[in-house]
């Protein structure tokens, strides 16, 4: 939590007490004014009390204000200055082109420091050894899904993927232990993906859950959690960095999976690169 606060703080942003939760907008929208600041000051300035400020801190998972203000140090000390920001009806595809490429380079950046590699090795050692894995989100996280069933097919694992919530549920009450199910969901509170994880429990099935906030309602009901760090603007109906970030956790599984049972991997390969481009021998 010390190495990198600040995609952390937007993270569990959403689960803190009101209160709490002004703080941390504020640490979020002014680290730089913050990490020079008192706790009073602070307070004073999110409209809150002192003591507060110190709860928000112990919230976050800092011992108090001064270790939470090293870490964003830390945090401002490794950070480079980029064009960013919010895209406006005015701007030029020039400046567009300059903000969606820098807010999805920061996802990646920022979900890299929080996606937790033991996790994502558990993960992985899951589907590499499961006999069916099921892979379900909603919106833009069902075409991750999509993505992610088409990578696993390639290397013989048996995957698949339901963007119909009910014909999701009829396939997870089939699933038996050992079995695995990968939900999708940037906010963590779809229903549709509560629901699935939820009857996954009940199954006995192993549960994997993509998020971008550690304490949502669908993390709670997974048993490993992979954490994505993505900002979202007004134009989240998009799910623009969401996606990317999302996207870059799915290769990571697929390359541990695919390195684990490499020599099938690899057969498995040539024989889908085969049959999707022509058999040897029939195109000169």
């Amino acid at each position: 939590m010390s190495s990198y606060c600040l995609p952390l703080i937007g993270g569990k942003l959403p689960s803190l007490r009101p209160s709490e939760r002004k703080v941390a907008k504020f640490i979020v929208d002014h680290p730089g004014d913050v990490v020079n600041m008192s706790s009073l000051q602070l307070g004073v300035e999110a409209g809150v009390s002192e003591s507060t400020v110190v709860k928000c801190s112990q919230s976050l998972g800092f011992d108090g204000f001064v270790q939470l203000k090293l870490a964003l140090a830390r945090d401002l000390a490794g950070s480079t200055a980029t064009a960013f920001g919010l895209v406006e009806p005015d701007d030029t595809p020039e400046v567009v082109m300059q903000k969606v490429f820098n807010v999805n380079a920061t996802a990646l950046s920022d979900t890299m420091k929080v996606l937790d590699a033991d996790s994502l090795a558990v993960a992985a050692a899951m589907i590499e050894q499961a006999a069916a894995v099921s892979f379900f989100g909603m919106g833009a996280s069902g075409v991750v899904a999509l993505d992610a069933k088409q990578k696993l097919m390639r290397i013989g694992i048996t995957a698949e993927c339901e963007l119909d919530p009910h014909l999701e549920l009829t396939r997870v009450s089939l699933m038996r232990p050992g079995d695995v199910v990968v939900a999708l969901s940037h906010s963590g509170e779809t229903s549709e993906v509560i629901e699935v994880l939820r009857l996954a429990g009940e199954v006995g099935v192993h549960t994997v859950c993509i998020t971008n906030y550690p304490n949502s309602s669908a993390a709670r009901l997974a048993e490993v959690v992979l954490l994505t760090s993505a900002a979202e603007s007004s134009l989240r109906g998009g799910a623009l960095a969401s996606r990317i970030a999302q996207l870059s956790i799915i290769d990571c599984l697929f390359v541990i999976v695919a390195m684990a049972r490499h020599d099938d991997a690899m057969t498995c390969l040539v024989k889908t690169r085969q049959a999707v481009s022509g058999r040897k021998g029939e195109r000169k």
